[in-house]
């Protein structure tokens, strides 16, 4: 396997344990990501894979915009901002209305300056932010310049009762440019309500182009169901590559399907498992002896549409 790769990584897991994971599994020492998510959250995580992937992560991720599904507790806050850290319940004498919250909302839309949480991978002086956090030293972070490009509310119930301990849950999806810590706009959002507010559940769910519906989990990776998707040009069409892929996808097990496409290019796509896939794309990187692949696009991630054998089009 090279190149780039969607994964999902599970709740629990560190950016990295999914690294150490596929390094093992693949045998493989240069293995890096783009964007590293937090233990406690989970979904797209990009991976790149050989020299041809880790040298193309910068390429695929440059400016590109994430979203999340953010959980989050308002009644409290927390050392860490999220529910990892100490929590501190707060006596909420009036709970925002909807229409409150959504106002809160909107004012972080756009640019603005964002401290990043203490509790982070940022560097001081050659050392992670947390580290020095969790040896109580005092952390001062300058703040930087970050983009929230839109944000929706999801249900929210406010509790009925006004003592200390009450909690309230929201839902928000946010769409946001590079950079952007969801925990501290958590940490910000509970100061701009007067309530308080901890991060408890985050997924990613998207990536620039690539959606969590694509995103390959351990257990996909472990049981072989992937997703080569690939797409070419130059001397492709009119030199038999098409059929060129369907006979090396019968040789290697692989379904899937290969189509000339109106731009004069080709999509391929071929599923099966890490190591057949690989020789696929050697094999299709190649092609047939009449062409000549002058510009290839390709990536593995989860099968999007089950094929039984191998089609033509």
């Amino acid at each position: 396997m090279k190149g780039i790769a969607v994964f999902y990584k599970p709740k629990g897991w560190s950016s990295y344990d999914l690294i150490r994971f596929l390094k093992k599994e693949l045998k493989e020492k240069k293995i890096g990501h783009g964007g590293t998510l937090d233990p406690q959250a989970e979904g797209v995580l990009i991976i790149g894979i050989k020299k041809e992937g880790t040298k193309k992560l910068s390429e695929f991720l440059k400016g590109k915009e994430k979203e999340y599904i953010a959980t989050i507790v308002l009644g409290a806050k927390s050392s860490t901002y999220d529910k990892e850290g100490e929590i501190t319940y707060l006596k909420v004498e009036e709970w925002p209305s909807q229409e409150k919250i959504q106002e809160a909302l909107d004012k972080f839309k756009g640019e603005t300056l964002q401290t990043p949480p203490p509790y982070s991978a940022i560097k001081i002086s050659g050392k992670p932010a947390y580290k020095l956090a969790r040896e109580g030293k005092k952390i001062e972070l300058k703040p930087r310049r970050v983009f929230l490009k839109d944000i929706s509310l999801f249900n929210y119930s406010p509790p009925t009762l006004k003592e200390t301990g009450m909690l309230a849950e929201i839902k928000v999806k946010l769409k946001v440019g590079s950079g952007f810590y969801v925990r501290s706009f958590v940490n910000d959002l509970g100061e701009e309500l007067n309530t308080g507010a901890f991060l408890k559940e985050l997924i990613r769910t998207k990536v620039g182009e690539f959606s969590i519906e694509e995103a390959i989990t351990p257990d996909d990776f472990k049981r072989g169901n992937l997703e080569l998707y690939f797409k070419a040009y130059g001397w492709v069409q009119g030199v038999g590559f098409r059929f060129f892929c369907q006979k090396w996808a019968s040789l290697l097990g692989i379904s899937g399907k290969a189509e000339n496409l109106k731009d004069g290019g080709i999509e391929i796509i071929g599923q099966g498992n890490e190591k057949n896939l690989q020789e696929f794309l050697d094999k299709i990187l190649e092609g047939p002896p009449a062409a000549k692949v002058e510009k290839a696009f390709y990536y593995f991630r989860k099968p999007q549409t089950p094929y039984l054998g191998f089609e033509i089009y």
